[in-house]
């Protein structure tokens, strides 16, 4: 993939994409308590680009500003295109190539301390890691998932690890009473990204959807523990995560809002391995910010839009909101052909994306983006005592506030003109 002819299957590429360009701030040396935030904060529509004072990384933030980022990296000009690249890399992973590590990696000396630890905001109950992603492999399946990680010292720091696959690996070895050996790969490319926060069945290994995006489909073994990783990553850590537990938290997460502090297992590393080219790139995300928005939930979107084709073959727009952290509220735009389909659609979003709390369903005439339209097709076309469903008790997501132990509400909104109606009732007047 390229963006104005400039190959990006790395990150280093796409930060040397961004000199000269007019979208872009270059920060300079950063201190890593709480400055990164600022600048990005400042600079929402530009690519922030930094240093760490005392660290060697390069930093970028705000790679992912809006919709037009994601197209414009994945080759797309629609959501339709885009959502057919990313379901076609989801359900055809590309084959790996192994190649030699040594040829890809090279041995470094080097502690925790010396990675890109960032306290983001002052509520954090230390510095961060906001785009690692964990790389491990139990029984012949492998797993790439992000986990957010906490500094404790130069051997030790703790991974939020949410009942997913990776919990399942973790659970299986502390159940043969071993640790897991793992591999945190730092610097990826922003394709291998997006394949680690698409969640596919277990089974299927997220590097082979990046693969298939990005056409880089070359894994190096670790030395150690024998784990396939990207030989796109900027460094890469062998480790184990261990049966030992510390704090980790409290951190502001995707709803700004502040996730509390619990026990979680310490990550224990073991090797440094850093790029051949021996550059040091970091995809800061800055939590609750447009890159946490879109690398979290939009990879989400095509498999909610799937889904509800299944019941709504017009399905005109798939949309998490911003509003609820791209994670908590969907919209989406119908053409109805049948009575009940509306509400069809919206039970097979919640399916979809059980993290879901509110689903609200409008016609193909309302534009997803546009909150104000939104509100309109809410206040027009819905019908409180009919329109509106509650579902009580059902999976929901551990973000929400609401739902501390995974179990919350779910709110449906038929915000769509009734099927048997004459458009003349709804439709809006247009400037004349």
């Amino acid at each position: 993939m390229s963006v104005e002819g400039v190959y990006l299957t790395t990150l280093a590429s796409l930060v040397d994409s961004l000199k000269g360009r007019k979208d872009t701030f270059f920060a300079g040396d950063l201190d890593p308590e709480y400055e990164p935030t600022r600048a990005v904060y400042g600079h929402r529509r530009e690519r922030v680009v930094f240093r760490l004072k005392g660290k060697e990384w390069e930093c970028v933030s705000n790679i992912l500003r809006d919709r037009g980022d994601v197209y414009e990296l994945v080759g797309a000009r629609s959501d339709s295109e885009l959502y057919e690249k990313l379901l076609r890399a989801y359900y055809s992973p590309s084959q790996l190539e192994v190649v030699d590590f040594a040829g890809s990696f090279r041995r470094a000396d080097m502690a925790l301390r010396d990675l890109p630890f960032i306290k983001f905001y002052r509520e954090d109950g230390g510095p961060y890691l906001t785009s690692a992603v964990f790389i491990a492999c139990w029984e012949g399946v492998c797993n790439s998932s992000f986990h957010r990680v906490m500094y404790i010292d130069d051997d030790r720091a703790t991974l939020r690890i949410v009942p997913r696959h990776l919990h399942y690996m973790v659970k299986k070895a502390f159940e043969a009473g071993r640790d897991l050996p793992v591999a945190m790969v730092l610097g990826l490319d922003v394709y291998q990204e997006i394949a680690a926060a698409m969640s596919p069945p277990y089974g299927v290994f997220e590097v082979g959807i990046g693969a298939a995006l990005s056409g880089v489909n070359r894994v190096a073994k670790t030395p150690l523990f024998n784990i396939p990783v990207p030989v796109t990553a900027s460094l890469v850590v062998e480790g184990v995560i261990s049966r030992e537990e510390d704090w980790e938290g409290p951190f502001v997460d995707i709803l700004s809002l502040v996730d509390e502090r619990r026990r979680q297992n310490v990550f224990k590393p073991v090797a440094y391995y850093v790029n051949a080219q021996g550059r040091l790139v970091y995809h800061a995300i800055v939590p609750a910010t447009s890159d946490h928005f879109y690398l979290m939930g939009l990879p989400r979107e095509p498999l909610i839009y799937e889904s509800v084709k299944k019941v709504a073959p017009g399905v005109r727009a798939v949309r998490l909101a911003v509003g609820g952290g791209s994670w908590l509220i969907g919209v989406i735009a119908i053409e109805q052909s049948t009575r009940g389909e509306a509400l069809s659609a919206a039970l097979a979003a919640l399916t979809a994306h059980p993290s879901m709390k509110v689903v609200v369903v409008v016609d193909e005439d309302i534009d997803v983006d546009d909150p104000l339209q939104v509100e309109w097709a809410i206040a027009t076309r819905s019908k409180p005592g009919e329109d509106v469903v509650v579902l009580r008790n059902a999976k929901a997501s551990t973000l929400d506030p609401r739902s501390p132990e995974g179990v919350g509400d779910k709110l449906i909104v038929i915000a769509t003109k009734p099927f048997n109606e004459p458009w003349s009732k709804y439709r809006r007047a247009g400037v004349p």
